[in-house]
């Protein structure tokens, strides 16, 4: 307890005196090393570590999700852990908290949420134990991209129902394009359409799958999958095998900036791989979250706050937590949400009001949108890195429905039966 009081005291040390500095020249900045796994945030990285006035930034991507988990959880416990890294919120981080390897960084939230400059619910997404152990990179909502030259081009409008949703699909394979593109690269895209048909249909359901009080061989789910399998059936949604978005070729993202592929469903964090593709947004490409199936449900959307950690045991840990610091200020939100479009946590850093991802926060926000958390983070660990294996497997094979299914079971069982609910 004392040594706790005491680092903490020491970090409110550094902030106060990280804040209080300027460095003129970045040869005086103090490193910093910081990695990631976000491939198209490269550029963003090095070019907002460029101004950061705490340190001269060094950043490491790393191009795979899973090796990059690896990567990381091995550097922790050492002093050669990156300063600072890219992760996921709720259960993802657990661990990391109960190990001991992360900072508290609640020094730099409670003046923020005392003033109301950021929201409690951001906070609470990266909180243990009334503590708070990281810093926003990115705060989305996972919505469809849609390219708005083809739905001119067919005389499309943004669907108000499901059936207004379907229609729209059956008239863009008509056309003899790819309605939605979807991917497995990587593993872990597999949950992105288990989950949204699942919350389309019954979101409290989807809340009890993910605390283990409900179960994968429940009739909504079976449900989830047939909608699935029909849709690909149909040639509403292309099979999978293409690569995300992050590269050349027959990317799904490159896809859909030339019109090949209409929709894709990310998260808003995805604006600007978008735009890099060469599309202008607002003008090629538009957002909007998905009616529900079941019309008399309220509107939801999925939600994701994608945490920046700070190492404890880092040679670098001092600079990491001033960085932290400013990367929360009104400046270092401002530059993070110009470069990236991104929507950021505190209030006084704003995006463009004529930018897609800002009119859709608008909308989230007067409509009162139930917010959902992603299943990633939102599901033990070790249910979700089995999961996306089996769901890969259904759409590879929709056949195989039955058996995922069960397979799904058996994996929430064997977890479950060790763990506590919440």
């Amino acid at each position: 307890m004392i040594f706790t009081k005491l680092r903490a005291a020491a970090v409110a040390g550094l902030l106060a005196t990280g804040l209080l500095t300027t460095w003129a020249h970045a040869a005086d900045k103090p490193q910093l090393t910081v990695s990631h796994d976000k491939a198209g945030w490269q550029a963003n990285f090095e070019a907002y570590g460029k101004d950061d006035p705490t340190a001269s930034w060094q950043v490491t991507p790393f191009g795979d999700t899973t090796n990059y988990q690896a990567a990381i959880r091995a550097a922790l416990p050492t002093s050669s852990a990156p300063g600072m890294f890219t992760w996921w919120s709720g259960y993802r981080m657990k661990d990391l908290v109960e190990a001991g390897l992360l900072e508290d960084l609640t020094v730099i939230w409670k003046p923020l949420l005392a003033e109301g400059k950021v929201k409690q619910e951001v906070a609470d997404a990266f909180s243990f134990d009334g503590k708070i152990y990281a810093v926003p990179n990115n705060v989305a909502y996972w919505a469809m991209f849609y390219n708005k030259n083809v739905y001119k081009e067919l005389g499309l409008e943004v669907p108000k129902t499901w059936d207004e949703l379907e229609g729209n699909l059956a008239k863009i394979k008509a056309a003899n394009k790819i309605p939605i593109g979807q991917t497995i690269e990587g593993r872990w895209p597999a949950f992105i359409w288990f989950s949204e048909f699942l919350v389309r249909s019954d979101p409290d359901f989807y809340v009890k799958l993910m605390a283990g009080k409900a179960k994968y061989t429940d009739p909504q789910v079976a449900a989830a999958f047939a909608t699935w399998k029909d849709w690909m059936a149909k040639g509403w949604m292309d099979d999978g095998t293409s690569p995300f978005g992050f590269t050349t070729g027959d990317s799904m993202n490159n896809s859909f900036a030339q019109g090949k592929v209409v929709h894709m469903l990310v998260g808003t964090w995805f604006a600007d791989t978008v735009t890099k593709a060469g599309t202008i947004e607002g003008r090629d490409w538009g957002l909007f979250v998905l009616p529900n199936k079941n019309a008399s449900l309220p509107p939801s959307v999925i939600f994701e706050a994608g945490p920046l950690l700070v190492s404890k045991n880092a040679d670098t840990h001092d600079t990491a937590v001033k960085a932290a610091a400013h990367w929360m200020s009104k400046e270092g939100e401002q530059r993070w949400a110009d470069l990236t479009g991104f929507l950021v946590a505190n209030s006084d850093a704003k995006l463009p009001g004529d930018k897609e991802v800002a009119k859709l926060n608008d909308v989230v926000a007067k409509d009162h949108y139930k917010l959902l958390g992603r299943y990633w983070e939102t599901t033990p660990s070790p249910i979700a890195e089995a999961a996306v294996d089996e769901i890969s497997k259904f759409v590879l094979d929709p056949n195989s429905a039955p058996e995922v299914m069960q397979n799904l079971q058996k994996i929430a069982d064997d977890y479950w039966a060790a763990h506590p609910k919440p």
